[in-house]
């Protein structure tokens, strides 16, 4: 068996991550990711099974990545739900601002499932996440609305979308949308 050269996922996760970012997952080859990553085609079965596995994965890794701090940070917010709810939406316009390509990859993912096997579909969604335990904190809450979590993470994703389609947008436009989204979601 061979051995597992962390180096050698480092730059798989990259180049998967470099190219769905300029070509889209369409356009998304294991042969391209190797070329990419400088291995060879062969080394990216010594990580994962097929292309599916490779973006599930890598996928699983990235969010949690992106949603490294988050429990410390809706921790670091008083028990109020809005304030959290506010901390959580102001945490992920920072991490997108800061790691672009991360919050890309994990959108273009996000927006096409069919490219993630089930694991991949339900990590990050348990209800022991720090995510989990403010969607179920919202539920059970009379003064928001009575929404599905789907339903839910497409409003909370409006500012990140907002910074998908304009970078440059001011922090003080993204707040004012944040604004918006708390509004839109309580009764």
């Amino acid at each position: 068996m061979r051995k597992i050269d962390e180096q050698k996922k480092l730059k798989i996760k990259a180049a998967v991550m470099t190219l769905v970012d300029q070509d889209g997952l369409t356009n998304l080859t294991t042969a391209k990711v190797a070329k990419t990553a400088g291995v060879s085609p062969a080394t990216l079965y010594i990580y994962y099974q097929d292309k599916t596995d490779m973006l599930s994965r890598i996928y699983e890794l990235v969010k949690d990545e992106l949603h490294s701090g988050v429990l410390a940070e809706l921790s670091a917010t008083a028990s109020d739900l809005t304030a959290q709810l506010r901390a959580m939406l102001q945490f992920s316009v920072t991490q997108y601002r800061q790691q672009p390509r991360a919050a890309h990859f994990v959108q273009a993912l996000w927006t096409n499932p069919e490219a993630l096997d089930e694991q991949a579909l339900q990590h990050g969604t348990e209800l022991d996440s720090a995510l989990g335990q403010l969607f179920t904190k919202l539920v059970a809450d009379q003064a928001y609305v009575n929404l599905s979590r789907p339903a839910f993470e497409l409003i909370f994703a409006t500012p990140t979308q907002l910074l998908l389609r304009q970078p440059t947008v001011s922090n003080e436009e993204v707040e004012q949308l944040i604004d918006v989204v708390i509004k839109a979601v309580q009764q």
